[in-house]
């Protein structure tokens, strides 16, 4: 969500990103003010602050579904071990258990 400069002359956003992703958020602000001929171009300036950082865990095509799960219960706090790799281990048994049905639990 952006919200207009004092100026009107910019849309400033402020959010969370994982350091490793800052050349992507630069290079995706500098393809879209291309594609969109904007007059003013972008700027993008990582902000140093004290508070807690968002929690983040990098996912794939198998553990999206997974993540998913876990987040829905609770997310865990920043440099807390994913739950996650339990998750993807005890789902199909606890599934097989519930359901009976060991193969639709994998």
């Amino acid at each position: 969500m952006l919200s207009l400069d004092v100026t009107k002359k910019c849309l400033v956003g402020e959010g969370w990103s994982p350091l490793f992703a800052a050349p992507e958020i630069q290079e995706a602000l500098q393809r879209a003010a291309v594609d969109s001929n904007s007059q003013v171009g972008s700027i993008f300036q990582v902000l140093r602050t004290k508070e807690m950082p968002q929690t983040f865990f990098r996912t794939n095509k198998f553990t999206t579904a997974f993540q998913e799960i876990v987040d829905a219960y609770s997310v865990a706090k920043y440099q807390e071990a994913n739950p996650t790799v339990f998750t993807i281990v005890t789902f199909p048994f606890l599934f097989a258990v519930m359901f009976g049905d060991w193969g639709h639990g994998i």
